[in-house]
């Protein structure tokens, strides 16, 4: 049997156990997870590791687009934009259900993965691992290595001339449990992506003042009048913030929603990818390490429809370790890695760390890796067209959006059970 290590029992870990537990008879599964919990970035206040996770959040994707394809959430859930703990709630029955428990070791820290020893092409792997109940590190061989751990780990804080000058906090979202802090405060919100706005849609209610900070042309919803755009900040003097419009402002805090970096502390120098402006380099369909073929990286992309992704990256990496496709030659990988660098990136002037953001292309990238896998899943139309209506309204009125209730008919149409009178003319 070929011996197979997870690392991460999150969404995306859960979503590849499940798929490599299909054929279980044929593969030896280990999953490591530093938590004593699943559910990943979807717990809060894990006593384990901090999560960028707060009460109130809720998702920003509806729950049929949401949910693992093979495991819909409970029809009976009449709102469409979850809470939090519904989505925990989700994450445990999905373990449960698929009896994915069995194959994971809670509180165990993976120290190092590197190369054991390659032969003709094939490589082995060490993973160390320390159990940090008894503080013992032992180390497991394996054919293959899928890395589960997302992508909201090392925070991004962007370097900005005076930083070190100003008065005030700056403080990462990361760090974010609820509106009370913020009570009468003045406020620099820096980012405009999904987690800037939930937690502008958070704050906005109490502070005195909030400045949003961002340079997305299609970010101009009406705000609250003690709210207001203005572009990027420039530099920080003291108590003064200047935008790159010349504009100053004081404030008490600098709120950044600057998002996270790629970081795989746990890969040795050997294997470890090289990330270039946020950018993980040469790899495969977006998931596989072109110069190690048996080390895959679920869940990279960003601003897609993670559960969906993770289960489709998970079927694909099932099928090339148990065999059931062809393997791809590296001069392969590398032509489709460099042909889609090229089409999304190059081709259009975006900047490196853009190659992982799947947000208008991942209904075609989904196609490609189901065909590839031979493993279709259910729901594939509705969900894109669920998916371009949210983006819509989302844009147009970031504070509403979530309002809305929407209901599956069939797997290529839904009806809109709810929205507010702002979409109507959408």
């Amino acid at each position: 049997m070929k011996e197979v290590v997870v690392i991460g029992a999150g969404p995306a870990g859960l979503a590849t156990i499940k798929s490599l537990s299909e054929y279980k008879d044929e593969l030896n599964i280990t999953a490591y997870e530093i938590s004593n919990r699943v559910g990943g970035i979807w717990v809060n206040r894990d006593s384990h590791r901090q999560t960028p996770m707060y009460d109130t959040l809720r998702t920003n994707n509806t729950k049929d687009m949401l949910a693992h394809p093979d495991f819909p959430l409970p029809p009976d859930i009449q709102e469409s934009f979850l809470p939090q703990y519904m989505i925990l709630d989700y994450l445990e029955n999905f373990a449960r259900h698929f009896q994915l428990y069995d194959f994971i070791k809670f509180r165990h820290t993976v120290l190092n993965v590197d190369i054991l020893s390659s032969v003709n092409g094939v490589e082995k792997w060490n993973v160390m691992v320390r159990n940090e109940e008894t503080g013992a590190v032992t180390n497991k061989k394996c054919d293959a290595v899928l890395v589960a751990t997302g992508h909201e780990t090392e925070m991004h804080i962007p370097e900005v001339d005076g930083m070190k000058t100003f008065t005030g906090e700056i403080i990462h979202t990361r760090y974010f449990q609820d509106s009370t802090y913020y009570v009468g405060k003045t406020i620099v919100l820096v980012g405009a992506g999904f987690s800037g706005l939930d937690i502008f849609t958070e704050i906005h209610t109490v502070a005195k003042k909030i400045y949003l900070s961002h340079h997305d042309e299609r970010i101009k919803a009406p705000l609250p009048e003690n709210s207001e755009y203005v572009p990027d900040v420039a530099r920080l003097d003291g108590d003064d913030i200047i935008f790159t419009d010349g504009r100053v402002v004081q404030a008490d805090i600098i709120l950044l929603a600057t998002g996270y970096r790629y970081d795989f502390p746990f890969l040795s120098e050997n294997c470890r990818p090289v990330v270039k402006d946020d950018h993980v380099t040469n790899i495969y369909r977006m998931m596989v390490d072109i110069e190690h073929p048996s080390l895959y990286y679920i869940g990279l992309n960003k601003l897609g429809l993670p559960f969906r992704e993770f289960s489709m990256q998970a079927d694909l990496a099932t099928a090339f370790i148990t065999e059931r496709i062809p393997a791809v030659s590296k001069e392969e990988m590398q032509k489709e890695y460099e042909e889609r660098y090229k089409k999304y990136v190059t081709d259009p002037g975006l900047r490196p760390k853009d190659f992982h953001i799947v947000t208008m292309t991942q209904f075609e990238y989904a196609d490609t890796i189901m065909e590839q896998s031979g493993r279709q899943k259910p729901g594939r139309v509705v969900t894109e067209k669920i998916f371009e209506r949210v983006l819509k309204i989302a844009v147009k009125n970031f504070l509403k959006y979530k309002s809305s209730i929407y209901r599956l008919i069939d797997e290529e149409n839904f009806e809109i059970i709810y929205e507010d009178e702002v979409f109507s003319d959408l």
